[in-house]
């Protein structure tokens, strides 16, 4: 059985032990990376960026709440948007990814 999805309530940020983490919206913390293998420069721009992008995430994360919200209005139910949403994101993401030679944004 599949378990139910998380809302992260809060942008991602790189906690001490240099996990990344986010809080979800059932109070939880969740962990995207378990350890990132920078050295402590590396880190601290990791974490000035993940802060710095924090209300664009919040911008994001608004957008996709409305469009989710007006899909599942009457076209289908939320769960369905939300999972149309995630995949179409990841496609269009991963060929981006692939045009670009596969460099994310943080290296």
């Amino acid at each position: 059985m599949d378990e139910p999805s998380v809302t992260p309530i809060t942008a991602p940020k790189l906690d001490d032990a240099g996990h990344l983490t986010y809080l979800g919206n059932d109070g939880r913390f969740y962990r995207v990376l378990d350890r990132l293998e920078i050295d402590q420069d590396a880190s601290q721009r990791v974490s000035d960026v993940l802060q710095a992008t924090g209300p664009l995430f919040d911008q994001i994360e608004a957008l996709c709440h409305d469009w989710i919200s007006r899909v599942a209005e009457g076209a289908m139910e939320r769960d369905e948007a939300v999972a149309m949403l995630l995949s179409t994101l990841e496609s269009v993401l991963h060929a981006d990814d692939e045009e670009s030679g596969g460099h994310g944004p943080l290296r």
